[in-house]
């Protein structure tokens, strides 16, 4: 099936992006095609990491870990198997599907028991799914802030129409908006050099936000890009 692009959303929370995901599996959506990325610094969903729940004392192949790590997951509530990386400026996240080897393996990262460091551009590896570098700063810093990322690869137009419906009903956040406000502040475009937020900045960074914040379909919370054309 041809791909047509991959559609995104950022929730104020990995619970609430948690939702959403579940949602679009039960839409039909396979978890291959659903990527997650979280904010960890608090290390509250340390438990859903499917590294870090593998026994192996109980001599689990590598095969079979995967797999027994997804089921953990299931159980604990992630919807997907996750895994711990460390990136620099962001700090600790969690993350699933393709956004694992995007924002892991795919720059270097050793993503495994021990979270691995990332090197290299993270805003530069989200413009693989065809993401200009100015929203891909916006959803990198999105998730240095506090939030969770989503992503879903869809093959057709009626998937891209269904899959935003789908985001949609978990008031995403309308990351335009939340950018303006950023530079307001004095932002200037995510640094991989800057210090990462603690646990109290997190809590700050929330709290400056409207608890009853309402986003609606004019807003610019879903965005769908196209597909990166093949190299010829």
């Amino acid at each position: 099936m041809e791909n047509k692009g991959n559609v995104v959303a950022v929730y104020d929370n990995f619970d609430t992006a948690n939702m959403a995901v579940k949602a679009l599996v039960a839409e039909g959506f396979s978890r291959d095609d659903i990527g997650l990325a979280a904010n960890n610094a608090t290390g509250a969903y340390n438990n859903l990491a499917a590294d870090q729940v593998v026994d192996t004392s109980e001599d689990v192949s590598g095969g079979e870990g995967g797999g027994f790590g997804a089921v953990v997951g299931g159980i604990t509530g992630a919807v997907v198997a996750l895994s711990a990386i460390v990136i620099p400026g962001i700090g600790p996240i969690i993350a699933a599907g393709p956004l694992v080897a995007l924002l892991g393996g795919a720059t270097g990262a050793v993503v495994g028991g021990a979270a691995g460091a990332v090197t290299g551009g993270i805003a530069a590896s989200l413009m693989h799914l065809g993401i200009p570098e100015e929203d891909a700063q916006h959803y990198v810093e999105s998730v240095r802030r506090g939030n969770a990322l989503v992503t879903v690869a869809v093959t057709n137009d009626d998937d891209a129409t269904t899959a935003s419906n789908v985001l949609q009903r978990y008031n995403p956040v309308d990351i335009k908006n939340r950018a303006e406000q950023w530079r307001e502040g004095g932002w200037k475009g995510f640094d991989p050099n800057a210090a990462p937020y603690t646990q109290e900045d997190l809590v700050k960074e929330s709290q400056s936000y409207p608890a009853d914040r309402v986003v609606t379909k004019e807003d610019d919370s879903i965005r769908r890009f196209p597909p990166v054309p093949p190299l010829t």
